[in-house]
């Protein structure tokens, strides 16, 4: 008899919380798969963003990123625009992107056949291209 009523209480105590364990434990796991898949596409994301930083902290151009005015230091009206003392960015904004750039207090910029140099960060010299 005492066998039979430890069977029988084992089976009432089994059925009545394995079902509840389930539910509870399906809906905890479901907000988990989704929060950790949240989580993964936070993360490749980081990881883009933290290799474009380190491409540009390296030097190297972005990628597939056109550089912005490319052809700006083609016209000449550009380059007839430009004033002794202007800072680089207006010279940057006039030209577009220098071809070659070398630094120190003298700057110079380059492109073919067509040179600016700056000293102290202000334009001092310039020649346009050559036709």
């Amino acid at each position: 008899m005492t066998a039979l009523f430890r069977a029988v209480l084992f089976a009432a105590v089994a059925s009545v919380s394995l079902p509840a364990l389930a539910v509870g434990q399906e809906a905890a796991s479901a907000g988990l798969v989704r929060r950790i898949e949240i989580l993964e596409r936070a993360n490749v994301e980081l990881q883009r963003r933290v290799r474009e930083l380190e491409d540009v902290a390296k030097g190297a151009p972005p990628q597939a990123q056109p550089v912005p005015n490319a052809d700006k230091w083609r016209d000449l009206a550009n380059w007839r625009r430009l004033q002794e003392g202007m800072s680089m960015a207006e010279v940057r904004a006039l030209l577009g992107e220098p071809e070659r750039v070398k630094g120190g207090y003298f700057a110079s910029w380059s492109w073919p056949n067509a040179d600016v140099t700056f000293a102290d960060g202000k334009l001092s010299s310039w020649s346009e291209p050559v036709r």
